[in-house]
């Protein structure tokens, strides 16, 4: 039995290491330092449950040190000049898998990048067609993807004269989009068509 322990603590660990956002990573090391503490605390063994005490306490002393960071956020708005060019191009295979209707598209959109401590970490294109304002991407870095960046953002949106009493949509299919676009705000109009107002 309690080698299922430490079954249980070495998957937590490996599945850390697969994780690209440092919280999430921390939070899952944590958890499995804590039950590697619990193990070799159970069989013996002071090198395994030591070592893992001590990762534990710097797992928590990152996580909250993480959480009381306080964010720069800041939004340019841009054509595709060449910086929105290398981040798409660096980017382009991920972005495609959310956002198909993105291509062939990229020199047509206005964009806003998006900054966070003063790093590029995601891009918002979308152009204007009778009156509509439709979305063509809405991408965040893996590393970067969390809900800090849309709620930073919209926030900005909403107190930009520019788009006040508009209307945004977007088409996706992807429920990890469309998941996250809900907890933004969006509301489904049709299959697989969403819209969000700026009051």
């Amino acid at each position: 039995m309690i080698e299922y322990i430490g079954y249980a603590g070495s998957i937590l660990v490996a599945i850390s290491l697969l994780m690209s956002n440092v919280y999430r990573l921390r939070i899952i090391n944590f958890l499995g330092a804590v039950i590697f503490v619990v193990y070799g605390y159970a069989i013996r063994a002071d090198a395994v449950w030591i070592v893992n005490l001590f990762v534990a306490f710097v797992d928590m002393y990152y996580i909250l040190e993480l959480k009381s960071r306080k964010n720069i956020f800041k939004f340019i708005k841009t054509g595709f000049n060449d910086m929105v060019k290398d981040f798409v191009n660096t980017y382009y295979d991920d972005i495609i898998k959310y956002f198909p209707d993105f291509k062939g598209r990229e020199d047509e959109l206005s964009y806003f990048l998006i900054m966070r401590n003063f790093v590029i970490v995601g891009l918002f294109g979308y152009n204007e067609e009778d009156g509509k304002l439709n979305i063509y991407i809405d991408y965040i870095r893996k590393d970067w993807r969390d809900l800090k960046n849309a709620v930073k953002f919209f926030s900005f949106i909403s107190f930009n004269n520019e788009f006040k009493g508009k209307r945004f949509y977007i088409r996706t299919n992807n429920q990890k989009h469309i998941d996250y676009i809900k907890k933004i705000g969006f509301i489904e109009s049709d299959n697989n068509e969403f819209f969000y107002d700026v009051k």
